[in-house]
């Protein structure tokens, strides 16, 4: 009976992996950790097979203290010292290529050290896909290349930075890349290519075999979590804000709490008190 329970648990698991694809920031980050993974997908999408990775690193944070910090979804480190952010946006946001701009700019302002000249910045490549053509030339790529006009002769201008958008709506003109973006909404454990045969390995190990099943099971649940803790905070800053505005010290206490029956508790109080000192002496 309880080899039988185990069976059932796994299979249960499996169920839920199942559901996963690689338009998932989730399923997509552990995936292109390997960096086998991660360099057929560089290949292809950006068509050049001389692509050889050294590092790379998913859900990376760059933490500013002052402005808006960033979490890209996939940076890749090519043995030149270049750069490759890949980021994986399906749902609409209202300003997708100044997202762009911040995040070329987020990388930059944390490799260049003080001190450090200019032309020590390494190159950066920034492939956004979406699910929609946002763009709207119906096409399935684009791509920003800066030029200007000198006396009627085009001229480039560039300054190491460039930008690929691709969506899923449209086809390419490349059939690898393609099948890769097919394969991004499917992600079938058992495909069988030679494109990108390690991509559907790690499909294959985090969707059928037992360990990576748990993996990914682990990783949900703890997401969950963060996101239910998450919402009490917001529930409770919502609730005090009516109050009045809320001191910078109260939102940090509030904020930094992570044990949800407290938030729990706290939530009552921030629904019941009259003003936020009987919140205070309450907590």
């Amino acid at each position: 009976m309880e080899n039988k329970s185990t069976i059932e648990t796994f299979e249960d698991q499996k169920r839920r992996t199942a559901v996963f694809n690689l338009t998932s920031d989730l399923f997509a980050g552990k995936v292109f950790e390997d960096i086998g993974a991660c360099q057929e997908l560089c290949r292809i999408i950006l068509q050049d097979e001389h692509i050889i990775l050294r590092n790379v690193k998913t859900q990376y944070v760059i933490r500013n203290l002052e402005n808006h910090s960033v979490e890209l979804d996939i940076l890749a480190e090519e043995i030149s010292g270049n750069l490759i952010n890949v980021e994986l946006q399906m749902y609409k946001e209202s300003a997708p290529l100044k997202r762009t701009r911040y995040y070329l700019s987020s990388i930059d302002m944390s490799i260049l050290e003080k001190g450090k000249p200019y032309y020590e910045l390494p190159d950066v490549t920034v492939v956004y896909i979406t699910q929609e053509d946002f763009i709207g030339g119906k096409r399935g790529h684009y791509s920003r290349n800066r030029s200007a006009n000198r006396q009627g002769i085009p001229t480039c201008l560039d300054n190491g930075q460039y930008e690929s958008y691709f969506n899923l709506e449209y086809p390419t003109d490349d059939a690898k890349i393609n099948e890769l973006l097919e394969y991004l909404k499917n992600s079938d454990p058992f495909y069988q290519t030679k494109n990108f045969p390690r991509i559907v390995e790690r499909v294959n190990y985090f969707k059928v075999q037992k360990e990576g099943v748990t993996i990914m099971c682990e990783i949900a649940d703890k997401i969950r979590q963060e996101g239910l803790i998450e919402g009490k905070i917001e529930s409770i800053l919502e609730l005090l804000e009516e109050l009045g505005n809320i001191p910078k010290q109260l939102i940090q206490r509030i904020r930094k709490e992570t044990n949800s029956e407290v938030l729990s508790k706290w939530h009552k109080y921030a629904a019941k008190v009259s003003s936020l000192a009987e919140f205070e002496a309450k907590m």
